[in-house]
């Protein structure tokens, strides 16, 4: 798909064309009328937010940081997937949108993750809820992290974030995308870099377990 590739007889500028290109393939996997045009709005406010910036990595994430922190709480999830996913077709790299659709990187759905304030509210909010539906995968990992030689306060912390993630992950489906979402939906929850830092590596050690490990009715259905 290089850059102008048919943008004058679509009527299209280029980069209309990039953002075209992107909507029709997540129609194609199956996201609703609702979806595409929500990220459409989404992504015609980050493309104006980008207006001058070069097709480059460097200049992309040097936007996307301000267009995301402008959002409201409530669009904040949805905007950090419609950039991640909107990031190679803004490089036009073919072989890793590719790659993204082979391995089911591209969403289409548009869940919603409230937002509690902060971390301790979110943890108050599952506490007032009486939330307790964990899936295996938690106390395997938690129980391979004390054989592994974490400490007690090490463990309780990794518990704590990832109950919280569960909670908000609960409501949906137990997607590779969706548990994406929860997580940057748990990040907005942390104002601390090194939180946050903590975060990303604690939940990309435990993908691998929750998706091996799941609640057997999700194991039965062969949900993924």
């Amino acid at each position: 798909m290089g850059e102008c590739d048919g943008c004058e007889g679509w009527g299209m500028n280029p980069r209309e064309a990039t953002l075209d290109a992107y909507l029709k393939l997540i129609a194609r996997l199956g996201a609703d009328d609702g979806v595409v045009a929500a990220r459409r709005e989404m992504l015609r406010r980050l493309l104006a937010r980008l207006a001058g910036a070069k097709r480059t990595s460097g200049d992309y994430h040097a936007h996307v940081g301000g267009f995301v922190a402008d959002c409201g709480q409530s669009e904040r999830v949805l905007a950090i997937t419609c950039a991640r996913e909107f990031y190679y077709f803004w490089l036009d790299d073919m072989k890793k949108m590719v790659e993204m659709t082979a391995r089911a990187g591209f969403s289409i759905h548009n869940p919603d993750f409230p937002w509690h304030g902060d971390f301790n509210a979110l943890l108050g909010a599952m506490r007032e809820s009486g939330f307790s539906r964990f899936p295996p995968s938690l106390g395997l990992y938690l129980g391979k992290s004390f054989e592994d030689g974490a400490d007690e306060a090490d463990i309780r912390q990794r518990e704590h974030l990832l109950k919280a993630l569960l909670f908000l992950l609960d409501p949906h489906p137990p997607t590779s995308s969706h548990y994406r979402m929860a997580v940057d939906a748990l990040l907005q929850h942390l104002a601390d870099a090194a939180a946050r830092q903590q975060l990303l590596a604690l939940v990309r050690e435990y993908f691998g377990y929750w998706q091996s490990f799941p609640f057997s009715h999700h194991r039965k259905s062969g949900a993924r």
